[in-house]
């Protein structure tokens, strides 16, 4: 009994893994998407940022890979320069994460306040949140529910939304089989949309993963980004590799909390910040948007029954397998299905049950992060503005 106990947690493990790589896909693509870049870049990033900190990373059951995080922080120095100097900034940020390990500044990250921190989930939920209204505009126009399509993808993507939430409830294998294995939710959305709109004998109009870019079944090759490699220009894009770095590790170090708590493990954030820095490095000179630990999908992990490294080695792995062998199956995943996603990923990043506490100071800052996170697109700034707000209120209020 024993050993079949072990290898339904192995399986339950492997399962997690398969289950977030298929969703780590769409959404490496989408934001890939969100810089302008086309969808290989996203998954090279994701590639080289789940991989090497599944391995090595500080915390065993966290996701990595490209998120609202990093690409709002990297957002500016596209436009002001150019993609090149973009996975300069990726580079440069990874090796300031490399510094805050040894250092030891990354010690800061877990002292951070909990209304700063709430208000940085609730400004990263917000932002993957809006990040998805690019799916309901025509793209030719720009127009918001312009065409039959669109409303087609809004009615689906409601479904997806309840086949998330409620689909664990059909294919919970323990009732049939007698094993505590968890099928997702989201696993139950993409497997019933994919049949549904490629096999089903009335064609409906809907986007595909294909409308946001061709997906190339290449490995990644690394290369000095090609930039003029002055002072000035390595200046203009440090601000955007610390505010990358500092959001990063925001994101990493909580999430690295919140598993140390709930599975009553040590977890190491000197690790943690080497893994990430190298995979930046890795990932930028790879001609990618680099990463951080995914809240959401970390969260999810756990929610899946997965307490070992396997589940985020697994996840890497068959994220890279996919991506290598299955580029054509990828371009014909329906739209709704990742909206629906990332709209629940949205929803539980930004512990929207927050908003409803009592109104006091504490309150006040963290509405007041989140505000400075959306509205600059910079969710270092944020950290920054709502832990000096909050430093000042606790001197000047200390009954506060």
């Amino acid at each position: 009994m024993y050993i079949l106990m072990n290898l339904d947690a192995y399986l339950t493990e492997i399962i997690s893994g398969f289950t977030i790589a298929i969703i780590l896909i769409p959404e490496a693509i989408s934001f890939a998407a969100i810089l302008g870049l086309p969808p290989t870049v996203g998954l090279h990033s994701t590639m080289i940022v789940s991989l090497i900190t599944s391995i090595f990373g500080g915390c065993p059951t966290l996701i990595s890979g490209t998120n609202a995080t990093v690409t709002t922080s990297l957002i500016g120095v596209s436009q002001l320069l150019g993609p090149e100097y973009l996975f300069l900034a990726v580079i440069m940020g990874g090796i300031i994460q490399i510094l805050i390990g040894f250092s030891g500044i990354y010690r800061l990250f877990y002292y951070l306040s909990k209304p700063v921190t709430n208000g940085f989930l609730l400004a990263l939920g917000t932002i993957i949140g809006l990040s998805q209204l690019s799916n309901f505009k025509d793209m030719k126009t720009g127009e918001l529910f312009s065409k039959n399509e669109i409303f087609n993808t809004l009615f689906f993507s409601l479904v997806s939304i309840l086949i998330i939430q409620y689909g664990l409830l059909f294919l919970h294998l323990n009732k049939f089989l007698d094993k505590n294995i968890h099928i997702p939710g989201g696993l139950f959305s993409i497997g019933i949309f994919y049949l549904f709109f490629n096999f089903f004998p009335y064609k409906i109009s809907i986007k595909t993963i294909k409308d946001k870019g061709e997906v190339n079944t290449t490995i990644p090759k690394f290369k000095l980004p090609d930039v003029k490699w002055t002072t000035e220009n390595i200046l203009k894009t440090l601000p955007y590799a610390i505010a990358m770095a500092i959001a990063g590790m925001t994101e990493s170090i909580f999430m690295m909390k919140e598993t140390s708590e709930i599975l009553k493990i040590d977890t190491y954030g000197f690790r943690e910040s080497l893994a990430q820095g190298t995979a930046n490095i890795l990932s930028g000179l790879a001609g990618g948007i680099g990463g951080c630990v995914l809240e959401g999908k970390s969260r999810a992990n756990l929610e899946n029954g997965a307490k070992t490294r396997v589940s985020s080695i697994a996840t890497s792995l068959f994220f890279i397998f996919i991506t290598l062998f299955m580029a054509d199956t990828i371009e014909l995943l329906p739209i709704p299905a990742v909206v629906g996603i990332m709209l629940i990923t949205a929803y539980k990043t930004s512990k929207l049950e927050n908003l409803f506490k009592k109104i006091d100071s504490n309150w006040i800052i963290m509405v007041i992060t989140a505000i400075i996170g959306v509205s600059t697109d910079n969710l270092a700034l944020a950290i920054v503005i709502g832990s000096i707000i909050h430093k000042g209120v606790k001197i000047l209020y200390p009954k506060y």
